[in-house]
């Protein structure tokens, strides 16, 4: 949805106010999505809302973009076997999808928006090793504009920064360039989490068949299913599967260093200087 919407123009910095919202959906249906916190009543950026799973911007968006929208875009970035319903509760994600559609539409945001259907089975080899049958990715297809699917990926940077999914960095320890997304349906029934590296995409699930049956706080994706991302990324990193300097194409800002460490980093002479010669004036005035 919020590939959509950058799609449609809308900036990362737009303020929108984080309040009660009420959409109807027919004469006597009204839907008012909600959030654990209540609402604050005051302006958050559209990149907050991604940031902070803030369901009520979240739906403010939904509003400006249209179900019929969002489902036609995410059917284009991969999620191509489950059925989504075209209502504006879509933007929650209340029609099911497969961890292998939301992988594969996470690495359409990765691959600058192209869509490459994940394969399972690259090879099959006899029992002397000879290769019976190879199985290559298919050509990419457009699935999000590079401008959407690039801005896409800067603002899930800050969810691993500052986010829901900071615990990637304060307890896994991982360094690099990332960006993610947590996810928690209605009720704790389902976890989950979703990370992008430059040559990696990792997603887990967690939640049962029977719907019914809820994880309580443990259901929260940041709870379940981020460890899971968090080990598999750690692993990744040791055995050098992946490399951590590299990049994503979009630069991501730089962290500037506090006030007191760049006046720390000032010439110590120049310091000096100053202080003398700035006394000895002060006493001729």
């Amino acid at each position: 949805m919020y590939g959509a919407a950058f799609e449609q123009g809308v900036s990362p910095d737009e303020l929108l106010m984080d309040q009660p919202v009420e959409i109807r959906i027919d004469e006597r249906t009204v839907w008012r999505p909600g959030d654990v916190e209540s609402p604050t009543n005051q302006p958050m950026s559209v990149r907050d809302g991604l940031v902070y799973s803030k369901n009520t911007i979240t739906a403010q968006v939904m509003q400006r973009v249209g179900p019929a929208r969002v489902a036609k875009v995410a059917h284009d970035m991969g999620v191509r076997q489950s059925k989504l319903d075209a209502v504006p509760s879509l933007a929650l994600g209340t029609s099911p999808v497969t961890l292998k559609e939301m992988v594969g539409a996470y690495g359409t945001i990765v691959n600058s928006g192209n869509f490459i259907e994940p394969v399972l089975v690259t090879r099959i080899e006899s029992r002397d090793h000879g290769v019976v049958a190879e199985f290559r990715p298919k050509a990419g297809e457009p699935g999000l504009t590079t401008n959407a699917a690039q801005t896409l990926l800067d603002v899930m940077r800050g969810v691993v920064e500052r986010g829901t999914g900071a615990a990637i960095r304060s307890r896994y320890g991982l360094k690099g360039d990332l960006a993610g997304k947590t996810g928690t349906t209605q009720d704790y029934t389902d976890g989950w989490f979703i990370l992008m590296h430059p040559q990696l995409v990792a997603g887990a699930w967690v939640g049962f068949n029977d719907s019914r049956i809820t994880m309580g706080n443990w259901g929260q994706g940041a709870r379940s299913a981020l460890p899971i991302v968090g080990e598999f990324f750690q692993q990744s990193l040791r055995s050098h599967a992946i490399d951590p300097q590299v990049e994503f194409a979009i630069p991501r800002p730089r962290p500037q260093p506090p006030p007191q460490q760049q006046r720390r980093e000032e010439d110590p002479l120049r310091n000096i200087f100053n202080n003398v010669f700035g006394r000895i004036l002060r006493q001729l005035q």
